[in-house]
Protein backbone atom coordinates (compact mmCIF):
# COMPACT_ATOMS: atom_id res chain seq x y z
CA UNK A 1 0.00 0.00 0.00
CA UNK A 2 2.88 2.31 0.78
CA UNK A 3 4.62 1.20 -2.85
CA UNK A 4 1.38 2.30 -4.29
CA UNK A 5 1.24 5.80 -2.68
CA UNK A 6 4.67 6.41 -3.36
CA UNK A 7 4.28 5.77 -6.79
CA UNK A 8 0.97 7.37 -7.57
CA UNK A 9 3.03 10.49 -6.10
CA UNK A 10 5.95 10.57 -8.32
CA UNK A 11 3.78 9.55 -11.50
CA UNK A 12 1.83 13.21 -10.76
CA UNK A 13 4.84 15.00 -9.93
CA UNK A 14 6.21 13.82 -13.40
CA UNK A 15 3.28 14.46 -15.30
CA UNK A 16 3.12 18.34 -13.50
CA UNK A 17 7.00 18.13 -14.56
CA UNK A 18 5.66 17.06 -18.37
CA UNK A 19 2.80 19.46 -18.43
CA UNK A 20 3.04 23.73 -18.12
CA UNK A 21 -0.05 24.03 -17.79
CA UNK A 22 -0.55 21.95 -14.03
CA UNK A 23 2.57 23.55 -13.52
CA UNK A 24 1.55 27.25 -13.94
CA UNK A 25 -1.70 25.96 -11.82
CA UNK A 26 0.03 25.44 -8.58
CA UNK A 27 3.00 28.18 -9.49
CA UNK A 28 2.65 30.64 -11.81
CA UNK A 29 -1.14 31.24 -12.35
CA UNK A 30 -2.23 31.72 -8.43
CA UNK A 31 0.58 33.81 -7.76
CA UNK A 32 0.28 36.30 -10.67
CA UNK A 33 -3.53 36.21 -8.89
CA UNK A 34 -2.52 36.97 -5.79
CA UNK A 35 -0.23 39.80 -6.72
CA UNK A 36 -2.55 41.35 -9.05
CA UNK A 37 -5.39 41.74 -6.28
CA UNK A 38 -2.88 43.22 -3.59
CA UNK A 39 -1.51 45.43 -6.18
CA UNK A 40 -5.43 46.53 -6.60
CA UNK A 41 -5.79 46.87 -3.15
CA UNK A 42 -2.18 48.11 -1.49
CA UNK A 43 -3.61 51.36 -1.04
CA UNK A 44 -6.18 50.04 1.81
CA UNK A 45 -7.35 53.73 2.55
CA UNK A 46 -9.74 55.62 0.14
CA UNK A 47 -8.79 58.91 -0.51
CA UNK A 48 -9.24 61.94 -2.81
CA UNK A 49 -12.54 61.18 -4.00
CA UNK A 50 -13.39 63.90 -6.35
CA UNK A 51 -16.69 65.78 -5.68
CA UNK A 52 -18.17 69.05 -7.02
CA UNK A 53 -19.22 72.30 -5.05
CA UNK A 54 -21.90 74.85 -5.66
CA UNK A 55 -21.23 77.95 -3.24
CA UNK A 56 -24.28 80.62 -3.55
CA UNK A 57 -23.73 82.50 -0.85
CA UNK A 58 -19.84 82.90 -1.88
CA UNK A 59 -19.34 84.30 1.82
CA UNK A 60 -16.42 84.18 4.36
CA UNK A 61 -18.77 81.15 6.06
CA UNK A 62 -18.78 79.05 3.35
CA UNK A 63 -15.34 79.69 2.04
CA UNK A 64 -14.94 78.61 5.68
CA UNK A 65 -16.68 75.11 5.13
CA UNK A 66 -15.24 74.89 1.56
CA UNK A 67 -12.30 74.88 3.15
CA UNK A 68 -12.83 72.74 5.42
CA UNK A 69 -14.32 69.94 2.79
CA UNK A 70 -11.04 70.28 0.77
CA UNK A 71 -8.66 69.26 3.87
CA UNK A 72 -10.29 65.51 4.25
CA UNK A 73 -8.06 63.22 2.98
CA UNK A 74 -10.92 60.89 1.67
CA UNK A 75 -12.40 63.76 -0.68
CA UNK A 76 -11.02 66.15 -3.32
CA UNK A 77 -12.85 69.60 -4.35
CA UNK A 78 -12.12 68.76 -8.09
CA UNK A 79 -14.29 71.90 -9.28
CA UNK A 80 -16.49 74.74 -8.14
CA UNK A 81 -19.69 74.83 -10.22
CA UNK A 82 -21.55 78.05 -11.27
CA UNK A 83 -24.97 76.04 -10.91
CA UNK A 84 -26.66 73.06 -9.71
CA UNK A 85 -26.89 71.67 -13.76
CA UNK A 86 -23.42 71.96 -14.09
CA UNK A 87 -22.66 69.97 -10.98
CA UNK A 88 -24.93 67.25 -11.99
CA UNK A 89 -23.36 67.31 -16.28
CA UNK A 90 -20.57 66.37 -14.33
CA UNK A 91 -21.84 63.43 -12.37
CA UNK A 92 -23.60 62.12 -15.33
CA UNK A 93 -20.00 62.30 -17.36
CA UNK A 94 -18.25 60.34 -14.05
CA UNK A 95 -16.30 63.27 -13.01
CA UNK A 96 -17.18 63.65 -9.67
CA UNK A 97 -19.19 61.43 -7.41
CA UNK A 98 -21.11 63.87 -5.34
CA UNK A 99 -22.17 67.00 -5.30
CA UNK A 100 -22.47 69.86 -2.18
CA UNK A 101 -24.79 72.40 -2.50
CA UNK A 102 -24.15 75.60 -0.31
CA UNK A 103 -27.27 77.56 -0.45
CA UNK A 104 -28.27 81.68 -0.92
CA UNK A 105 -28.09 83.48 2.50
CA UNK A 106 -25.68 80.77 4.43
CA UNK A 107 -24.45 82.79 6.26
CA UNK A 108 -26.98 85.74 6.90
CA UNK A 109 -29.74 82.48 7.88
CA UNK A 110 -26.46 81.32 10.61
CA UNK A 111 -26.61 84.33 11.98
CA UNK A 112 -30.17 84.77 12.30
CA UNK A 113 -30.10 81.27 13.63
CA UNK A 114 -32.34 79.70 11.12
CA UNK A 115 -30.16 76.95 11.02
CA UNK A 116 -29.76 76.73 7.17
CA UNK A 117 -29.25 72.92 5.53
CA UNK A 118 -26.05 72.34 3.39
CA UNK A 119 -27.39 70.08 0.32
CA UNK A 120 -25.51 66.46 -0.42
CA UNK A 121 -26.04 64.65 -3.35
CA UNK A 122 -24.28 61.57 -3.75
CA UNK A 123 -23.91 58.92 -6.21
CA UNK A 124 -24.66 56.04 -4.75
CA UNK A 125 -25.25 53.60 -7.70
CA UNK A 126 -21.74 52.94 -6.52
CA UNK A 127 -22.85 52.08 -2.79
CA UNK A 128 -19.16 51.91 -1.45
CA UNK A 129 -18.58 54.90 -2.47
CA UNK A 130 -21.57 56.33 -1.56
CA UNK A 131 -21.55 55.44 1.64
CA UNK A 132 -17.33 56.44 2.10
CA UNK A 133 -18.24 59.87 1.07
CA UNK A 134 -21.49 60.32 3.07
CA UNK A 135 -19.45 59.70 6.32
CA UNK A 136 -16.19 61.89 5.15
CA UNK A 137 -18.90 64.73 4.04
CA UNK A 138 -20.64 63.96 7.27
CA UNK A 139 -18.16 64.51 9.87
CA UNK A 140 -16.53 67.07 8.18
CA UNK A 141 -19.58 69.14 8.25
CA UNK A 142 -20.50 68.59 12.16
CA UNK A 143 -16.46 69.28 13.07
CA UNK A 144 -17.34 72.75 11.00
CA UNK A 145 -20.04 73.36 13.46
CA UNK A 146 -18.47 74.62 16.34
CA UNK A 147 -15.77 76.45 14.33
CA UNK A 148 -18.62 78.29 12.32
CA UNK A 149 -20.42 79.14 15.57
CA UNK A 150 -17.13 80.92 17.18
CA UNK A 151 -16.87 82.88 13.73
CA UNK A 152 -19.99 84.23 14.44
CA UNK A 153 -19.47 84.54 17.76
CA UNK A 154 -22.00 82.41 20.19
CA UNK A 155 -21.96 79.82 22.29
CA UNK A 156 -21.89 76.24 20.79
CA UNK A 157 -22.74 73.58 23.20
CA UNK A 158 -23.40 70.01 22.25
CA UNK A 159 -26.17 68.59 23.91
CA UNK A 160 -24.08 64.97 23.94
CA UNK A 161 -20.59 64.06 23.04
CA UNK A 162 -20.25 60.39 21.24
CA UNK A 163 -17.33 58.84 20.36
CA UNK A 164 -16.75 56.31 18.09
CA UNK A 165 -14.38 53.71 18.64
CA UNK A 166 -13.89 50.64 15.46
CA UNK A 167 -13.00 47.51 16.57
CA UNK A 168 -10.33 45.24 14.91
CA UNK A 169 -9.56 47.23 11.73
CA UNK A 170 -8.99 50.69 13.60
CA UNK A 171 -7.67 52.72 10.27
CA UNK A 172 -10.61 51.27 8.51
CA UNK A 173 -8.41 49.99 6.07
CA UNK A 174 -9.93 48.45 2.66
CA UNK A 175 -6.77 46.09 1.80
CA UNK A 176 -7.20 43.96 5.44
CA UNK A 177 -11.00 43.84 5.14
CA UNK A 178 -11.26 42.79 1.28
CA UNK A 179 -7.86 40.94 0.38
CA UNK A 180 -8.10 38.53 3.57
CA UNK A 181 -11.07 37.05 2.11
CA UNK A 182 -10.03 37.40 -2.08
CA UNK A 183 -6.87 35.67 -1.48
CA UNK A 184 -9.23 33.04 -0.32
CA UNK A 185 -11.41 32.99 -2.28
CA UNK A 186 -9.39 32.42 -5.55
CA UNK A 187 -7.66 30.36 -3.89
CA UNK A 188 -10.05 27.63 -3.70
CA UNK A 189 -10.79 28.04 -7.60
CA UNK A 190 -7.53 26.76 -7.85
CA UNK A 191 -7.45 23.98 -6.15
CA UNK A 192 -10.97 22.69 -7.90
CA UNK A 193 -9.14 23.50 -11.13
CA UNK A 194 -5.95 21.87 -10.71
CA UNK A 195 -8.16 18.94 -8.97
CA UNK A 196 -10.36 18.05 -12.25
CA UNK A 197 -7.26 18.89 -14.91
CA UNK A 198 -5.26 16.23 -13.21
CA UNK A 199 -7.80 13.66 -13.24
CA UNK A 200 -9.45 14.64 -16.54
CA UNK A 201 -6.70 14.55 -18.77
CA UNK A 202 -5.51 11.16 -17.28
CA UNK A 203 -9.09 9.97 -18.09
CA UNK A 204 -9.19 11.90 -21.74
CA UNK A 205 -5.49 10.15 -22.89
CA UNK A 206 -7.24 6.80 -21.77
CA UNK A 207 -4.34 6.47 -19.22
CA UNK A 208 -6.80 5.38 -15.83
CA UNK A 209 -6.00 1.40 -16.14
CA UNK A 210 -2.50 2.09 -16.50
CA UNK A 211 -2.52 4.05 -13.70
CA UNK A 212 -4.75 1.92 -11.21
CA UNK A 213 -3.34 -1.60 -12.13
CA UNK A 214 -1.91 -2.19 -8.86
CA UNK A 215 -5.15 -1.74 -7.38
CA UNK A 216 -5.49 0.10 -3.97
CA UNK A 217 -7.31 2.79 -5.84
CA UNK A 218 -8.21 4.63 -2.89
CA UNK A 219 -4.44 4.86 -1.65
CA UNK A 220 -3.84 5.73 -5.71
CA UNK A 221 -6.34 8.72 -5.94
CA UNK A 222 -4.53 10.27 -2.59
CA UNK A 223 -1.04 9.65 -3.40
CA UNK A 224 -2.28 11.78 -6.88
CA UNK A 225 -3.57 14.40 -5.08
CA UNK A 226 -0.97 14.79 -2.42
CA UNK A 227 1.03 17.00 -5.04
CA UNK A 228 -1.98 19.03 -4.83
CA UNK A 229 -2.51 19.22 -1.17
CA UNK A 230 1.21 20.02 -0.42
CA UNK A 231 1.25 23.09 -2.98
CA UNK A 232 -2.11 24.76 -2.32
CA UNK A 233 -1.23 24.39 1.52
CA UNK A 234 2.00 26.15 0.84
CA UNK A 235 0.66 28.86 -0.97
CA UNK A 236 -2.19 28.98 1.24
CA UNK A 237 0.52 29.47 4.16
CA UNK A 238 2.39 31.97 2.25
CA UNK A 239 -0.49 34.42 1.94
CA UNK A 240 -0.66 34.10 5.74
CA UNK A 241 2.46 34.57 6.51
CA UNK A 242 2.48 37.70 4.12
CA UNK A 243 -0.38 39.42 5.43
CA UNK A 244 -0.19 38.61 9.40
CA UNK A 245 3.90 38.48 9.05
CA UNK A 246 5.29 40.70 6.37
CA UNK A 247 2.98 43.68 6.82
CA UNK A 248 2.99 43.73 10.88
CA UNK A 249 -0.86 42.71 11.24
CA UNK A 250 -0.86 40.87 13.99
CA UNK A 251 -2.54 37.62 14.06
CA UNK A 252 -4.12 37.39 17.41
CA UNK A 253 -5.00 33.57 17.43
CA UNK A 254 -2.97 30.97 16.35
CA UNK A 255 -1.17 29.92 13.24
CA UNK A 256 -1.52 26.00 14.03
CA UNK A 257 -5.08 26.03 14.24
CA UNK A 258 -5.44 28.42 11.27
CA UNK A 259 -3.39 26.31 9.17
CA UNK A 260 -4.76 22.93 10.16
CA UNK A 261 -8.21 24.83 8.98
CA UNK A 262 -6.51 25.23 6.07
CA UNK A 263 -5.49 21.94 4.66
CA UNK A 264 -8.78 20.56 5.81
CA UNK A 265 -10.33 23.37 3.63
CA UNK A 266 -7.87 22.39 0.69
CA UNK A 267 -8.80 18.62 1.01
CA UNK A 268 -12.84 19.04 1.27
CA UNK A 269 -12.49 21.24 -2.14
CA UNK A 270 -10.29 18.55 -4.19
CA UNK A 271 -12.99 16.14 -3.17
CA UNK A 272 -16.09 18.30 -3.79
CA UNK A 273 -13.64 18.16 -7.72
CA UNK A 274 -13.47 14.45 -7.81
CA UNK A 275 -17.58 14.73 -6.74
CA UNK A 276 -18.42 16.75 -9.96
CA UNK A 277 -15.90 14.64 -12.24
CA UNK A 278 -17.22 11.25 -10.78
CA UNK A 279 -20.93 12.34 -11.89
CA UNK A 280 -20.13 11.49 -15.24
CA UNK A 281 -16.49 11.11 -15.71
CA UNK A 282 -17.07 14.01 -18.34
CA UNK A 283 -13.91 16.53 -18.35
CA UNK A 284 -15.46 19.69 -19.48
CA UNK A 285 -18.58 19.17 -17.59
CA UNK A 286 -17.19 18.55 -14.62
CA UNK A 287 -14.93 22.24 -15.02
CA UNK A 288 -18.16 23.80 -16.18
CA UNK A 289 -19.62 22.56 -12.52
CA UNK A 290 -16.73 23.30 -10.63
CA UNK A 291 -16.48 26.91 -12.63
CA UNK A 292 -20.48 27.47 -11.21
CA UNK A 293 -19.69 26.44 -7.42
CA UNK A 294 -16.58 28.28 -7.23
CA UNK A 295 -16.79 31.65 -8.69
CA UNK A 296 -19.12 33.05 -7.06
CA UNK A 297 -18.05 32.26 -3.60
CA UNK A 298 -17.02 35.43 -2.63
CA UNK A 299 -20.46 36.95 -2.02
CA UNK A 300 -20.92 34.41 -0.06
CA UNK A 301 -18.53 34.56 2.84
CA UNK A 302 -20.52 37.34 4.83
CA UNK A 303 -17.31 40.09 4.60
CA UNK A 304 -19.21 42.01 2.24
CA UNK A 305 -22.61 41.56 2.29
CA UNK A 306 -23.95 40.70 6.17
CA UNK A 307 -25.00 37.06 6.52
CA UNK A 308 -28.11 37.90 8.60
CA UNK A 309 -29.12 39.72 5.38
CA UNK A 310 -29.30 36.46 3.61
CA UNK A 311 -32.45 34.48 2.71
CA UNK A 312 -32.52 31.38 3.24
CA UNK A 313 -31.25 29.81 0.42
CA UNK A 314 -28.12 32.00 0.08
CA UNK A 315 -27.51 30.44 3.66
CA UNK A 316 -27.62 26.84 2.40
CA UNK A 317 -25.48 27.65 -0.42
CA UNK A 318 -23.03 29.40 2.15
CA UNK A 319 -22.93 26.73 4.20
CA UNK A 320 -22.37 24.18 1.10
CA UNK A 321 -19.31 26.67 0.64
CA UNK A 322 -15.97 25.44 2.65
CA UNK A 323 -14.19 28.59 2.19
CA UNK A 324 -16.81 30.19 3.73
CA UNK A 325 -16.36 28.63 7.10
CA UNK A 326 -12.32 28.85 6.55
CA UNK A 327 -12.79 32.04 6.18
CA UNK A 328 -15.13 32.53 9.08
CA UNK A 329 -11.95 30.62 10.78
CA UNK A 330 -9.30 32.75 9.98
CA UNK A 331 -11.07 36.29 10.97
CA UNK A 332 -11.85 34.55 14.32
CA UNK A 333 -8.13 33.64 14.70
CA UNK A 334 -6.78 37.16 13.29
CA UNK A 335 -9.06 39.11 15.29
CA UNK A 336 -10.50 37.65 17.99
CA UNK A 337 -7.87 35.01 18.85
CA UNK A 338 -10.24 32.14 20.06
CA UNK A 339 -9.04 28.98 21.68
CA UNK A 340 -9.23 25.95 19.70
CA UNK A 341 -12.08 24.72 22.01
CA UNK A 342 -14.20 27.91 20.51
CA UNK A 343 -12.85 26.61 16.71
CA UNK A 344 -13.36 22.73 17.50
CA UNK A 345 -17.23 23.53 15.53
CA UNK A 346 -15.86 25.19 12.38
CA UNK A 347 -13.11 22.25 11.95
CA UNK A 348 -15.44 19.81 12.24
CA UNK A 349 -17.73 20.78 9.62
CA UNK A 350 -14.76 21.33 7.66
CA UNK A 351 -13.88 18.15 8.27
CA UNK A 352 -17.46 16.73 7.57
CA UNK A 353 -16.62 17.45 3.87
CA UNK A 354 -14.18 14.83 3.83
CA UNK A 355 -17.36 12.40 3.77
CA UNK A 356 -17.51 13.44 0.25
CA UNK A 357 -14.62 10.67 -0.67
CA UNK A 358 -16.60 7.92 0.06
CA UNK A 359 -18.81 7.94 -3.00
CA UNK A 360 -15.62 8.98 -5.15
CA UNK A 361 -13.81 5.96 -4.03
CA UNK A 362 -17.08 3.93 -4.65
CA UNK A 363 -17.97 5.89 -8.47
CA UNK A 364 -14.46 5.36 -9.10
CA UNK A 365 -14.33 1.95 -8.24
CA UNK A 366 -17.46 1.06 -10.14
CA UNK A 367 -16.18 2.74 -13.60
CA UNK A 368 -12.43 0.56 -13.12
CA UNK A 369 -14.52 -2.49 -13.17
CA UNK A 370 -16.68 -1.58 -16.28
Amino acid sequence: MYKVLIASFLYEIRSIKNSWYKFSLITFLPLVSFVLIISIFYQGVVRDMPITVVDNDKSSISAKLISNIQSSSTIDIKKMSLSLRDAMALVKRGEVYGVVVIPQHFYKDMLLQKQPKVTVMLNTQYILIGKILSAALTSTVMQSSPEIEYVKGGDFISPIQMQITPFFNTYQNYFLFLVSALLPAIWQIFIVVATLVSFGSMFKANEEKEFFKDGFIEVSIIGKLLPYTLSYLFLGIGYLLYMYQFLSWELQGSFIITIFGMFLTVVAYQGIALLFFVTGFDYARSLSLGAVYTAPAFAFLGVTFPIFNMNSFALFWRDMLPISHFVELQISQANYGLGFTLELQKLLILFSFWIIFVPVFYMFKRRLQR
